[in-house]
């Protein structure tokens, strides 16, 4: 369920009871505390995977007063009855999703109108269409350009957004990427086209591994590279030991520095913020900088899977989730996306899994996910609204930053003490007596 409009919040830990509360009634300390010690325990299951949606960039947007671009614009009018057909199916096929239509439904909607033109041989209205759908995608790519630079611009300045940024960042991240090292290695999904979690790793130092390799050219490939980070201490013998700040990464929808070279996609070289350096990535005459870009705009969305490379990328979602002892965080997320819904639905149904849901917002489609899958409550914890699933609110509720090693060394020390204290504690029969007494 979702908060009770826009100052209203709702808090659910598994089986518990529904918690509501807003400005008038805000959440205490107790439950604070609670809360707390919950999300720490979830975060050291065996594995943990966290997938970020467009609500983390519109936070980080909010701060820098540069938001990403929404997706709520409509294609640049190609033939007027075409456009009719191309809402029409959009509309149709976002409300399948429970949701209603935006940008990429309908340029997935022109892509598959355009090539039923270009069937029957209508390659003029075909090439009006191409060309609208060629229009939109440069803007979108030139929006998240523009979104990274009022970021990178903040950091150039050393600005107080800049620190801001900074601090939330790690106060957000740091939680998931400090677990154990012994555990598995925290598994970072996003549906966004922006770097903003790439500059966030080179920030605060984070090694992410990915499907590229690679230095002056990162290809994609199809094999998923499961190498790991060791060192060796100074007189040590025996296994090296893992570093700390590894991370596996999968941006899910594609980047926008993906472009197709020919049968391959490398990533180019574009700047954070822009331009666009790498004169391969104009593509062919028509499609400009969008035609050989690797975002997820595709004619049949949810079909498009079943092709390279998001194949690739939602089997490391799948591997990464369904299995047991997993706990899937989303943020962001706003459960529009059926190929990732059936994925989150698949690990539901293993009874050792957890999926913890934060959004500012309310989610409607979250309650059409409950109506159409298994959602058992024992198995979800919920933060919506804006006193809980907001950045900063969120990140203020996650556990400290101290590793558990310094936590066991403190609680040793602070045991270790009470006993010697208590040992040489004078006993109050050889206590002299007070002043005044007789």
């Amino acid at each position: 369920m979702a908060g009770d409009g826009a100052s209203g919040s709702l808090l659910r830990l598994g089986s518990e009871a529904e918690l509501r509360f807003d400005e008038a009634n805000p959440l205490n300390a107790v439950d604070r505390r609670r809360l707390e010690a919950w999300l720490a325990a979830l975060l050291q299951t065996e594995h943990l995977a966290l997938l970020v949606g467009n609500g983390l960039s519109s936070a980080v947007g909010h701060l820098t007063g540069t938001p990403p671009p929404h997706m709520w614009t409509h294609l640049s009018p190609p033939p007027e009855k075409a456009l009719e057909k191309v809402r029409a199916y959009a509309d149709k096929t976002a409300a399948g999703m429970g949701r209603t239509a935006n940008l990429e439904d309908e340029i997935r909607a022109a892509m598959t109108l355009a090539e039923g033109f270009e069937v029957v041989g209508n390659e003029k209205a075909a090439k009006e269409l191409r060309h609208a759908i060629t229009v939109a995608m440069t803007d979108l790519l030139q929006g998240v350009l523009d979104f990274e630079k009022g970021i990178w611009n903040e950091h150039l300045a050393a600005s107080d957004k800049a620190k801001e940024v900074t601090d939330v960042l790690l106060q957000f991240l740091g939680p998931f990427v400090s677990r154990p090292v012994q555990r598995d290695r925290l598994h970072l999904f996003t549906t966004n086209y922006d770097r903003l979690l790439e500059y966030a790793a080179d920030v605060l130092g984070l090694r992410l591994i990915d499907r590229f390799e690679g230095q002056l050219h990162p290809r994609f490939t199809a094999s998923r590279l499961n190498l790991d980070v060791h060192y060796s201490p100074p007189g040590v013998r025996g296994e090296p030991r893992l570093v700390e700040g590894v991370v596996r990464y999968s941006k899910l929808h594609g980047s926008v520095d993906w472009q197709f070279h020919g049968r391959e996609i490398l990533r180019s070289t574009v700047p954070f913020g822009g331009p666009f350096l790498d004169a391969g990535v104009s593509g062919d005459a028509d499609g400009g900088k969008s035609g050989t870009a690797v975002i997820y705009p595709n004619p049949a969305k949810d079909v498009e899977t079943l092709a390279y490379p998001y194949a690739e990328l939602f089997r490391d979602l799948a591997a990464a989730v369904c299995r047991p002892n997993t706990t899937l965080v989303t943020f962001g997320y706003g459960f529009g996306d059926g190929h990732i819904n059936r994925v989150i639905a698949d690990m539901l149904r293993i009874p050792s899994t957890h999926l913890i849901v934060i959004s500012r917002d309310s989610l409607p489609t979250l309650d059409d996910f409950k109506k159409r899958n298994l959602y058992p409550r024992g198995q979800t914890t919920e933060l919506i609204g804006p006193a809980v699933g907001g950045l900063k609110e969120f990140a203020d509720l996650l556990p400290s930053l101290t590793s558990g090693h310094v936590l066991d060394a403190q609680f040793d020390y602070l045991d270790r003490r009470k006993r010697l204290d208590s040992t040489f504690e004078p006993s109050i029969e050889n206590q002299p007596p007070a002043a005044g007494t007789n």
